[in-house]
């Protein structure tokens, strides 16, 4: 299945696409993006996750479910510098860390409090379930 498809069936009314790279933008990601990153991003250049403000009825946006190409180059960008790993940060982690795509499509889990990275999925679908508690 498309991730994509696979984020708004899971996510409904609470994913939000945003505009997808423009050709300078996919340019630059094809020589450095894998393949399943680029294709997320050809078409939304990241996902937010929102909920409707009580207090204002507006949409706000409370988490990001994909990072946009700007937010994976200075992610990864601090990863490899800081912990030395190899692999593109491309979502976040509560609070706690975030998620790297290895160069093999596995999913680690990496934790800044405690310093380290544990398997978590072996692609970005089966990230995906997880995350959301679909296994």
């Amino acid at each position: 299945m498309n991730i994509i498809e696979l984020i708004q069936q899971l996510y409904g009314d609470s994913c939000q696409l945003r505009s997808p790279l423009n050709k300078r933008q996919l340019d630059k990601a094809r020589k450095l993006l894998p393949a399943e990153l680029l294709e997320i991003l050809k078409i939304s250049n990241g996902i937010y996750k929102t909920m409707i403000n009580p207090d204002t009825n507006q949409t706000a946006v409370i988490d990001l479910i994909v990072y946009s190409l700007a937010d994976i180059k200075s992610q990864t960008g601090h990863y490899l510098c800081e912990y030395g790993g190899e692999g593109f940060v491309f979502s976040g982690n509560l609070s706690v860390g975030f998620f790297v795509l290895k160069p093999d499509g596995k999913i680690f889990r990496y934790d800044y409090y405690n310093l380290n990275e544990e398997y978590y999925a072996e692609n970005l679908e089966d990230w995906l379930r997880k995350w959301k508690g679909i296994e």
